[in-house]
């Protein structure tokens, strides 16, 4: 490639004209740029290594920790380096000032060390508390709904306590306490959910024959009963059918009639052939009439032509005529001037007409979707689980549900109705449905919420606060203060307790095991005590046995 085509070569700008004011090249304005903004950095560092050189020169040092904790004038010598105590009063290094509590070792059962459940005297408390069935069938409910974070059965931090030089170190150190509470809570999976109609509750309304719509009776939001004419359809084949019945019903009574005559001259007057052909006649006519009644039933106009066996011909034409009219309806029609065509579309339940398609004059068929009905005092809940929660859902099971819309009203409570045999290909959720009772009307169809599927409700759950417990990789633990904490000649420590931690909710934890109500235990900044913890931990390994 030559010299003129090769890219990174500089190519010089054109010289300024004589008039113009001379300008600083492109690679000094650049580097004038740079100067200007290193000189608030450069101007910090200066000022960091001015104070870092003044303070070796005035052997200026940071606090350290045992200063923070209650190290006021005791000498290096006077004090354990370790435990951030003076040595004179540390019991972790004098055993002989306050022996350890007996190791009662690992519960199996509820997998924590020294557990009080089992060994009720290793709580803090001024008295032996009493262990009650119901405490043991609140953890057992606890540990047999799901799987719960375990600790491990070689840790040892059960077996260290946390020292203070004074209480006046505990409030300088800003620790601050709880006591170990009983409290309601409920232990649920968490699914988004829609809701609408309860499809056992619900039907869409079409005419059972094609027709012209005569009358429309009720409007969208109406509430109608079960049985409730919403509209009239006329439909020559409803005529047809109520003449062929009227029509049945004259030669059931003519053929009966002939009938009974031949049957009182078959003494011999008249040959038994008659007798026998005015009976097969009279059961022919049975059956048509039998036949038109069943047209009609499949209309859904039932009908029993025994009842008009009392009835002349003029009153069985009129009831036939208005067969299947709500009788507020029909009591303002003219026999005369009323065809008897009209067919009605009836409610099939209770509940409030939620769709309206049609208006009078329009031509309908079975198709033609007129009407849908609901009964709104019950809907379902749609609530998409994930695969993992799934498998803790059951039918039956209690669903507390919240609107989007609700704000801080009260949960709506209902039960599981059916589980999905599938996940969803694409989110890879389960759908679970639920059955709430709206008798108040809150819910609305095609509205968002959130459902908790209850898996355990607790009435009196051991709870604490959540920044209390700590996990240090190999079990949980939380620091309970010591029962002879305010005894003036008693040291200030805190235990570590092995815990066994349940449901988390917002700024709470459940403990199921490990602990018992009335406890005084480190809440707040009982990071402070963890620190220690893991500072005396140092060169022995993390607190397990043989130093694993």
């Amino acid at each position: 490639m030559s010299a003129a085509a090769r890219p990174h070569d500089h190519v010089s700008p054109p010289a300024a004209p004589a008039a113009a004011l001379p300008s600083p090249s492109r690679p000094a304005a650049a580097l004038l740029r740079w100067f200007w903004r290193a000189v608030p950095t450069a101007a910090v560092v200066t000022a960091l290594a001015g104070l870092a050189l003044w303070g070796h020169f005035a052997d200026w040092k940071m606090p350290k920790f045992s200063t923070l904790i209650g190290k006021q004038s005791e000498t290096a010598e006077d004090w354990c380096q370790e435990h951030n105590v003076p040595e004179a009063t540390c019991i972790e290094c004098n055993v002989t000032l306050l022996p350890a509590a007996k190791d009662y070792g690992w519960c199996k059962q509820h997998g924590v060390f020294l557990c009080p459940l089992e060994h009720p005297d290793v709580a803090q408390l001024k008295a032996t508390p009493v262990i009650t069935q119901a405490m043991l069938d609140r953890a057992s409910r606890a540990l047999a709904v799901k799987p719960r974070a375990e600790n491990n059965s070689l840790c040892r931090l059960h077996m260290r306590r946390v020292q203070f030089a004074s209480t006046d170190a505990v409030d300088k150190a800003g620790v601050d306490i709880a006591v170990v509470q009983e409290r309601p809570i409920v232990e649920a999976a968490t699914a988004n959910g829609e809701v609408v109609y309860d499809g056992n509750r619900m039907a869409h309304l079409s005419s059972r024959v094609g027709g012209t719509v005569w009358q429309v009776e009720r409007q969208v939001g109406d509430r109608v009963r079960k049985g409730e004419c919403l509209a009239l359809v006329d439909a020559s084949d409803v005529g047809k059918a109520k003449a062929e019945l009227l029509q049945s019903i004259a030669q059931v009574r003519l053929k009966q009639a002939t009938f009974d005559r031949v049957q009182k001259l078959a003494d011999g007057t008249i040959p038994l052939r008659q007798l026998r052909e005015a009976d097969t006649a009279l059961q022919e006519a049975k059956i048509r009439q039998q036949s038109a009644q069943q047209s009609l039933a499949n209309l859904g106009l039932r009908v029993n032509a025994e009842d008009f066996a009392a009835l002349d011909t003029t009153e069985i034409a009129r009831r036939i005529h208005f067969l299947g009219l709500p009788d507020d309806v029909a009591k303002h029609l003219d026999i005369n001037s009323t065809t008897s065509n009209l067919f009605p579309i009836r409610s099939p339940l209770d509940g409030v007409i939620i769709e309206r398609h049609v208006v009078a004059g329009e031509v309908v068929d079975a198709s033609t979707l007129l009407f849908g009905v609901a009964d709104i005092s019950q809907m379902w809940l749609t609530l998409n689980v994930r695969e993992d929660d799934a498998r803790y859902v059951a039918v039956g099971q209690p669903v507390l549900f919240r609107p989007n819309s609700s704000g801080d009203e009260l949960e709506i409570r209902g039960a599981v109705a059916w589980i999905s045999t599938s996940a969803d290909d694409k989110t890879r959720t389960v759908k679970v449905r639920v059955e709430l009772p709206n008798n108040d009307a809150r819910l609305r169809a095609n509205t968002f919420g959130t459902g908790r599927i209850v898996l355990r409700e607790e009435p009196k759950a051991v709870v604490v606060p959540g920044e209390a417990v700590h996990w240090d990789g190999t079990c949980h633990v939380v620091f309970v203060r010591d029962k002879n904490y305010h005894n003036p000649d008693s040291p200030k420590f805190f235990h570590v307790r092995s815990v066994r931690p349940g449901v988390k909710e917002a700024d709470s934890t459940e403990i199921i095991a490990g602990l018992l109500p009335g406890e005084v235990i480190a809440s707040k900044n009982s990071v402070v005590l963890e620190a220690q913890l893991l500072k005396s931990n140092l060169g022995t390994g993390c607190g397990c046995a043989d130093g694993h």
